[in-house]
């Protein structure tokens, strides 16, 4: 059965991931429905059934659709429907008829509810872990690097052969600057590890995603500017109608990069920074990184530098350049500054992600530096968990302390404790039992 997660990041994402997303439930989806033509043939030309093969189908087609359409628009069906809650509702025909019915009915249904990730309006409930008030901003500027598909493994700053990350081997090392070790993802699709990372969204609902203040909304609370820049390639289309989308479009500024590859996101920066210089700040960076399909993901200076690599090393390199052009422009404009790069989710290379219950896509890197003394590796040590992972889970706390907030210690310490990940096929599983199977 292919997985909901994934089914759903076809819904929600732009024409640049479509394909790549598509292609996988392509692999049975397009099989499956070979094969029911075959039948249906041999049924007719050999069994004799007399029947007109191509307009049944399609009566039968327009119906399931028509009547699912009606279904997810129907007022009194949508209450039940809202914030997603429509995987049950056809729960037992994707049991019966998984391969082909269920997969396409699921998807237009996804796609008639994507409404609810379209309401613009800031939520005024804080998180109850949040204390409040809260305090000063020390930090003028805060810089939050999401990378994309990013297998920790393949990092040279992590112990991998081939020298894919050495500028931020140099970065993070320097004074206030950590590399830190045994990090994992909360999820294996984007669409579902980002909102664990930017609101006080859990593995096992999402109901705080829409009754909780986001991250970005704390930050303007305690009067940062907020601002989301992204690659072209990872532009939230229309009206922000998808999952990370909708906190997306909660920040001050929302502005993508002209240039497809990711090295055109410092020039987005210095624009940005140019602009307005008036701190504080907090600006997520959403790179493309290492996202399939991988040819599109580097240039000829990635292949210069690593001439014998495969193409998902260079897809790091080129990310590791990214994050040094980032750097250098956040040093020309601040001298208060604090700076993290980690991943949505990992990546088994050379397949994908969202599928099975592969460790690799979600081992990710995690990197810290900043210039205030007060967050320092000891204090990003202090998120670990019980498991010895770091978990992005902990993003949140992390980001509301750096914005100023405190975050009561009992909550926190029951998070660590509860080490668990969103699986490709959503359920909740202890991260243990996924490291371990490996």
């Amino acid at each position: 059965m292919i997985s909901d997660s994934l089914l759903d990041s076809i819904v929600e994402t732009n024409s640049y991931e479509l394909l790549s997303m598509a292609k996988q439930a392509l692999m049975i989806i397009g099989p499956a429905f070979i094969a029911t033509l075959l039948i249906l043939f041999i049924l007719k030309k050999f069994v004799c059934i007399k029947f007109r093969l191509f307009i049944p189908i399609t009566i039968y087609v327009l119906i399931l659709f028509t009547l699912l359409y009606y279904l997810g628009s129907y007022s009194v069906i949508k209450s039940d429907l809202k914030r997603g809650a429509y995987k049950p509702a056809i729960g037992v025909m994707r049991k019966c008829y998984s391969a082909v019915l269920a997969n396409l009915a699921y998807i237009l249904v996804s796609y008639t509810t994507t409404d609810i990730y379209s309401n613009s309006h800031e939520i005024e409930k804080f998180n109850d872990a949040v204390l409040l008030p809260p305090n000063k901003p020390d930090n003028d500027l805060i810089v939050f690097i999401m990378g994309e598909s990013s297998f920790v493994n393949r990092y040279s700053s992590y112990g991998y052969h081939k020298q894919t990350t050495p500028f931020m081997t140099n970065i993070f090392s320097q004074n206030g600057g950590c590399i830190m070790p045994n990090s994992h993802s909360a999820a294996a699709f984007t669409r579902d590890s980002i909102p664990m990372t930017l609101s006080f969204n859990v593995p096992e609902s999402d109901d705080n995603l829409f009754n909780n203040k986001s991250i970005i909304e704390m930050a303007k609370f305690n009067h940062y500017k907020t601002y989301w820049l992204a690659s072209k390639r990872q532009v939230i289309q229309g009206t922000f109608n998808t999952k990370f989308g909708f906190i997306a479009r909660k920040s001050d500024v929302v502005s993508f990069s002209e240039e497809s590859l990711d090295i055109g996101l410092s020039q987005l920066l210095e624009d940005t920074l140019q602009k307005d210089d008036a701190p504080p700040k907090f600006i997520l960076v959403h790179l493309r990184g290492s996202h399939q399909p991988y040819e599109g993901d580097y240039d000829d200076i990635d292949k210069q530098a690593l001439p014998d690599a495969e193409e998902y090393d260079l897809t790091v390199h080129h990310t590791d350049r990214t994050v040094k052009a980032l750097y250098d422009v956040i040093n020309k404009y601040s001298d208060n500054y604090t700076i993290i790069y980690t991943s949505d989710h990992g990546e088994i290379v050379n397949v994908g992600h969202g599928i099975g219950d592969n460790v690799d896509q979600f081992l990710i890197p995690f990197m810290f530096i900043s210039t205030n003394p007060r967050y320092n590796c000891e204090y990003i040590e202090s998120f670990r968990g019980e498991s010895g992972y770091l978990s992005g889970l902990m993003n949140k706390y992390i980001l509301s302390n750096l914005l100023g907030y405190e975050i009561d210690q009992a909550t926190l310490n029951k998070e660590k404790g509860n080490d668990r990940v969103v699986m490709p096929n959503s359920t909740v599983r202890p991260f243990s039992e996924i490291l371990n199977k490996h």
